[in-house]
């Protein structure tokens, strides 16, 4: 089967739609034909932050000389950037291969009655990297979860640690309207006598709740900050300079990915490393290891800056936090009179992210991301309270419009957005989206 083949596969699965459920994944998992028990798996959860955390952990180990896995969603322009391995994209051929071992083996399952239903299309993606990671013998494979925790397919491995970087409003419907809601449901990743390294702030209702957990799975808790874990950093020109004292050590690295809140999660990479560490003493790493690895880090469509002609800002951000983070660094960068490029999901809190952008930007395009959950632009546009607002359905021609526009262009409120803009802008095959 070829990789266009797996690509019409995956858009066949994915008329399925989602299900939030571990008892059919779990029984996939334990009928694999092969162990999964020489991999080091790290699980990693969180609002936000999640993915870029993962992307610092599995570059840091890279630069220890490890190879490591990296299992993220959404893609932003080629479904292969979910599956790497040393930060290097799964080829074509190695995704159709392992693809279709998912398929022959579910639809076997599926024959003895052993599962109820094939996998969706996210579980496809999951049981893919796994076939990838073993195949390849991979020290260490880093899951982030694509939503919640409690039911996500990631959780139905056993990590060594789990991560959750934060705790903020997102998924509402799906994980609660309280905070102490989306905790436990983060917190569900939390495995018995497993260690857990968690950058919710102390005293909060988050760390509060995660902490609960742990204590109940008698499992410790490494807390990013608090009053022995201190994190300070200052902005330089092109990075941030940062300094992170843990109980063992201090380390100073720079950080070249935008956002003062990318220092927080390399931090929170650092001491993921730290703990390996403490539980496996064959496990070793340099400061120089941290820093090659959390400078070399580099993680597409997180504010990430293009010097085109007018230069272009696209980020992923698209909920409250996220477009929070996104509103402070412009805030730092001095930003402003720029043309933005706004479209988002109709389940999102969009008019707080409307109320944190709308003050850095003189001219405003509405769009609509490449999504069926794709909140339309008319309605939208009755959010902002600008004069100098226009609608632009087709993202080709809202890009054309910012251009025309000639002042600097800041693209954001959807991964699916920032994806798509991202490939008119960079180029590249776009592969398959999820929509």
């Amino acid at each position: 089967m070829s990789y266009k083949d797996a690509l019409l596969y995956l858009e066949s699965v994915r008329e399925n739609g989602t299900k939030l459920a571990l008892e059919n994944i779990q029984r996939i998992i334990d009928n694999l034909p092969f162990s999964l028990e020489n991999i080091n798996f790290i699980q990693v959860a969180g609002t936000n932050g999640k993915g870029s955390t993962s992307h610092f952990i599995t570059s840091i180990l890279k630069s220890c000389g490890k190879s490591a896995g990296l299992f993220t969603s959404p893609h932003l322009q080629d479904i292969r950037e979910r599956i790497t391995i040393n930060k290097e994209w799964i080829s074509e051929d190695d995704f159709a291969e392992s693809l279709f071992n998912v398929k022959d083996i579910s639809e076997d399952l599926l024959e003895k009655g052993i599962i109820e239903n094939i996998p969706t299309f996210f579980e496809h993606l999951f049981l893919t990297s796994l076939f990838y990671f073993k195949k390849n013998n991979v020290d260490f494979a880093v899951m982030e979860v694509g939503l919640g925790g409690r039911l996500d397919a990631t959780s139905t491995l056993k990590p060594v640690i789990s991560v959750i970087t934060n705790i903020s409003y997102d998924h509402t419907k799906t994980l609660g309207k309280r905070i102490k809601d989306i905790a436990k449901e983060k917190g569900g990743i939390i495995k018995e006598d497993t260690p857990v390294v968690c950058g919710c702030p102390i005293g909060s209702v988050s760390e509060k709740t995660i902490s609960g957990i742990a204590e109940e799975k008698n499992s410790p808790v490494f807390n990013v900050t608090n009053s022995t874990n201190i994190l300070k950093y200052e902005k330089r020109k092109e990075f941030y300079l940062a300094s992170y004292i843990t109980d063992i050590e201090e380390y100073n690295y720079k950080v070249y990915l935008n956002g003062e809140h990318q220092v927080r999660n390399a931090a929170a990479a650092i001491k993921v490393i730290e703990v390996l560490h403490n539980i496996n003493k064959g496990f070793f790493f340099s400061k120089s290891d941290i820093e090659i690895g959390i400078e070399t880090n580099h993680v597409p469509g997180r504010i990430e800056e293009f010097n085109t002609d007018p230069k272009i800002i696209i980020d992923g951000g698209h909920n409250e936090a996220s477009i929070k983070a996104l509103s402070n660094f412009l805030t730092e960068r001095k930003k402003k009179d720029l043309t933005l490029v706004f479209g988002v999901l109709r389940d999102k809190k969009y008019k707080k992210m409307v109320s944190y952008l709308e003050p850095f930007s003189s001219n405003i395009i509405v769009t609509e991301p490449l999504s069926k959950r794709a909140l339309p632009a008319e309605e939208l546009k009755k959010v902002f309270e600008s004069d100098k607002i226009y609608i632009e359905k087709n993202l080709k021609d809202a890009l054309f419009l910012a251009k025309k526009i000639n002042k600097e262009i800041l693209i954001t409120g959807s991964l699916y957005l920032a994806g798509e803009m991202r490939n008119l802008v960079s180029g590249g095959n776009n592969g398959y989206r999820e929509i």
